[in-house]
C-alpha cells in the first residue's frame, strides 16, 4: 500500500502542475485581449481621422460643385438683365442674382473652413500614426510572446498528461477512483492531506486527528480518508 500512496503523491504533483498550467493557459487570452485592445483603440483613432478627412474631401467636392453651378447661373442671370422688359421680371432676376452671390460667398467661406479643418486633422493624423506605431511596438512583442507560451504550455500539459497516464496504470482502480472522485470536486486540486507527527492535523481542513488514527496513517497499510473533508491521508516523512 505504501507504494500505491507514493504513486498518489506523484499523481498529485502532476495534477497540481497541470492545474497551474491550465489556469495560466486560460488567463493568457484575456492578457492578449488587453494588449490587442490597446492597439485597436489607437488604430480606431487613426481610422476615425482618416474617415473624417475622406468626408471633408467629399464636402469640398460638393461645395465646389455648388459654387461652379452658382457661377454659371449667376452669369446667365446677369445676361438676362439686358433682355428684361418689365420691372417685375427685373426684380425677380435681381433676387436670383443675390441668391447666387450669397451661395458663392457662403461656399468660399465653407471651403476655407474645410481647408483649415483638413490641415488640423492632417496634423493630428500624423501624431496619431506615430503614437499607433509606438503602441504596436510596445504591445505586439508581448502578444507574440504570450502566444508562444500558450503553445509551450500545450506541449507541457500533453507531456504531463502522458506521464500521469503512466502512473495511473500502476495504481489500483479502487484507489484511483477515490482519488479522481475527490480531484473533480476540488477547485484547488489538492486531494492528499499530508500528516506529520508534530502537526497531528489534516493539512487540508486542519481537523485534529486522534493518536490511533495517526498511527494507522503512519503504517500506510491502507488508504484512509479524512472524515471531515474527504482528503486522502499521507504520512509525511523523509522517505515519502
Amino acid at each position: 500500500m505504501i507504494s500505491d500512496l507514493e504513486s498518489l503523491i506523484k499523481l498529485q504533483e502532476i495534477d497540481l502542475k497541470i492545474s497551474e498550467l491550465v489556469h495560466a493557459q486560460q488567463e493568457f487570452p484575456s492578457t492578449i485581449s488587453s494588449y490587442s485592445g490597446t492597439i485597436k483603440t489607437a488604430l480606431d483613432s487613426v481610422d476615425a481621422i482618416k474617415k473624417r478627412l475622406a468626408d471633408l474631401v467629399s464636402e469640398k467636392k460638393s461645395t465646389e460643385d455648388k459654387i461652379s453651378d452658382a457661377k454659371t447661373q449667376l452669369d446667365r442671370s446677369q445676361e438676362r438683365l439686358n433682355t428684361i422688359k418689365t420691372n417685375r421680371e427685373y426684380d425677380a432676376v435681381h433676387t436670383q442674382i443675390e441668391n447666387f452671390k450669397n451661395t458663392l460667398t457662403s461656399g468660399d467661406a465653407k471651403l476655407k473652413t474645410l481647408a483649415q479643418e483638413a490641415e488640423l486633422l492632417q496634423q493630428s493624423l500624423e501624431k496619431e500614426i506615430v503614437e499607433l506605431e509606438k503602441i504596436k511596438s510596445e504591445n505586439e512583442p508581448h502578444i507574440v510572446e504570450i502566444k508562444g507560451k500558450i503553445d509551450t504550455l500545450g506541449v507541457s500539459i500533453a507531456e504531463l498528461t502522458a506521464r500521469r497516464n503512466e502512473i495511473m496504470a500502476t495504481v489500483p482502480k479502487a484507489i484511483l477512483r477515490t482519488y479522481d472522485y475527490i480531484l473533480k470536486r476540488r477547485k484547488t486540486g489538492q486531494v492528499l492531506s499530508f500528516v506529520k507527527g508534530d502537526a497531528r492535523t489534516c493539512s487540508v481542513c486542519f481537523k485534529i486527528l486522534e493518536p490511533q488514527l495517526i498511527n494507522e496513517i503512519r503504517k500506510g497499510a491502507k488508504m484512509i480518508t479524512c472524515q471531515n473533508c474527504g482528503s486522502i491521508f499521507i504520512w509525511k516523512n523523509e522517505d515519502i
